[in-house]
């Protein structure tokens, strides 16, 4: 019987709260290797260069995931390139991916570190406008291209990408475009796993599992993981999800399947608004490069800043997510917390993420409104309960 990966959830709970939690340091090289969309690139592993970054360091690590799109079966797989630190060897070796005919290779970059900067061969990646001006903690390989194929074949056949499902109480499942759920930086990050052994990494398949017995699950803190790992399975929905090109029998999600379902995400839709630091460059406004990122999420691009207004993202968040995160409470409040450092339980991390989101995103400056969600914390700075009532005007 074919299923998800019974232990993406265990190793996403350590590392999601690394990310949002706190500021991470590193600025990281990660070097692609030669041809990196067919089937030996995908094995070769890349190289995180000696310098800021280190592999061992969970503040400092990242991740590679591939999505692949057979323009044949209109299928999807997936696969993780691992990541290794520069003058050491794979703990095992990765296995070699038997890619369709044709196949479309996207790839997709989440760093635990302030930043990676991709080098080697880099032809088809997107770290941002330029080596001196990157999105931060993600990037893409191909992304356009297989986005692009990939609605191409959905038009012909409309079976592509599955409809967004409803959870245990009748309602649309949450996506990464659903103003209920986002965050200041929303469609970031992958929801790759490693192996580490010592100083050693490998791809966390059984078989690896089974052959570094006490070797540590490593993960991307990720938005797209929130979704997948936690908020599903907590409200009885399923990730779009597709074959592990590493071993037979079992699914993996991605960031592409999830930003491929979003697109069918109801009015209003969020998206990259133009105050997303990602998408800034020197500290302003830029249509190339908000436009760069969104092609590699695939979101809607804009002709005019206008159209990625924060205040209209500021607008929504206010009026959707506290209301959502209310109406789920009861199937949240007795879930594991992503980040334990931060809050105790799923519903006390949702509403303390919103608190932050509010502020990073400067909605309280641009609405002169304060936020919705008020939430208590004990004596070690850990959310504990969450309070609802009414964004109220900034006097003065």
């Amino acid at each position: 019987m074919v299923k998800i990966a019974s232990t993406l959830i265990l190793s996403l709970m350590v590392l999601l709260s690394i990310v949002e939690a706190a500021a991470n340091p590193g600025a990281c090289t990660l070097t692609v290797p030669n041809n990196p969309l067919t089937a030996q690139g995908l094995a070769t592993p890349y190289i995180l260069q000696n310098g800021d970054c280190d592999q061992t360091n969970p503040d400092q690590q990242v991740f590679v995931e591939a999505t692949i799109f057979d323009p044949n079966t209109k299928k999807f797989s997936v696969y993780h390139p691992l990541v290794i630190n520069q003058g050491t060897n794979p703990a095992i070796k990765p296995v070699v991916p038997v890619l369709p005919k044709n196949a479309i290779v996207g790839l997709w970059f989440g760093a635990n570190a302030n930043s990676v900067t991709l080098v080697g061969d880099i032809g088809t990646c997107v770290n941002g406008l330029s080596s001196q001006d990157i999105f931060g903690q993600v990037a893409f390989c191909n992304a356009k291209a297989f986005f692009t194929a990939v609605h191409a074949a959905d038009r012909g056949r409309g079976v592509v990408i599955p409809r967004i499902g409803t959870d245990n109480a009748g309602r649309a499942c949450p996506t990464t475009r659903f103003f209920g759920i986002i965050d200041q930086d929303q469609s970031d990050n992958v929801i790759t796993v490693y192996l580490q052994s010592g100083n050693q990494f490998a791809q966390n398949t059984r078989a690896n599992r089974k052959a570094l017995k006490g070797a540590t699950q490593i993960s991307n803190g990720s938005d797209n993981a929130l979704i997948s790992a936690f908020l599903d399975p907590a409200l009885g929905c399923k990730p779009f999800t597709a074959p592990s090109l590493m071993e037979n029998g079992v699914m993996l999600s991605s960031m592409a399947l999830n930003e491929l379902q979003a697109t069918l995400q109801r009015a209003p839709v969020a998206l990259v608004p133009s105050d997303d630091p990602m998408v800034l460059s020197n500290n302003q406004p830029s249509l190339a490069k908000i436009n760069a990122y969104r092609a590699g999420v695939d979101q809607t691009l804009i002709t005019s800043l206008n159209q990625a207004l924060p205040n209209n993202y500021c607008i929504n968040f206010d009026k959707i997510a506290p209301n959502y995160i209310k109406s789920i409470k009861n199937r949240i409040i007795n879930q594991p917390s992503p980040t334990p450092a931060v809050a105790n339980n799923l519903f006390t991390f949702m509403g303390q993420r919103y608190l932050a989101s509010w502020t990073n995103l400067g909605c309280d400056v641009l609405l002169k409104k304060t936020s919705a969600i008020t939430v208590t914390t004990d004596n070690n700075g850990i959310a504990t309960a969450v309070q609802f009532g009414q964004s109220k005007p900034i006097k003065g």
